[in-house]
């Protein structure tokens, strides 16, 4: 029944036509951002991704806790990093990679449907290091590339900054 709600939820139709809706914005990114962001990423880029991940953050469906990895980094260090650089370098995940379990969190006190919860997506660390390298690479630009009048994602754009 909760799969179905979410399912149902989250698979609405856009009625535009993404090619056109390209159309109506000026390009961004300049040749320098493009070079930075397409250069080879490196095993202390990597490296860097994993200790930025909270150490006792909620595991995936491994059941490892980034904590895992950061403590046995010595012994991990090659195997984490080649099956990031392979991610990188061929657009494949090893098999398991990408599994995520969907939580659900009552949004208040006494949920008493599932529009009373949010889902959460719980991660394994190796999809997460991946996430946090790509993340690393490209918050140095958000501020050039998101319009001056959005504060989504920019730290010192909110009021509350």
């Amino acid at each position: 029944m909760s799969t179905s709600f979410f399912r149902e939820l989250y698979k609405k139709e856009v009625g535009v036509n993404p090619h056109e809706l390209l159309e109506l914005f000026a390009a961004k990114v300049t040749q320098d951002m493009n070079e930075t962001l397409t250069k080879p990423f490196s095993a202390t880029k990597i490296s860097d991704a994993l200790f930025q991940i909270g150490p006792l953050k909620a595991p995936g469906p491994d059941g490892f806790p980034a904590r895992f990895y950061q403590r046995n980094w010595a012994v991990l260090k090659d195997y984490v990093t080649r099956g990031v650089l392979d991610f990188f370098e061929r657009g494949v995940l090893p098999e398991g990679t990408n599994d995520t379990v969907i939580v659900l969190i009552p949004k208040g006190k006494n949920p008493q449907t599932l529009k009373d919860y949010r889902p959460i997506s719980l991660c394994n660390v190796i999809y997460k290091v991946v996430s946090k390298c790509l993340v690393n690479r490209l918050r140095p630009m958000l501020d050039e590339i998101i319009s001056k009048t959005q504060s989504a994602f920019i730290s010192g754009r909110l009021i509350t900054d």
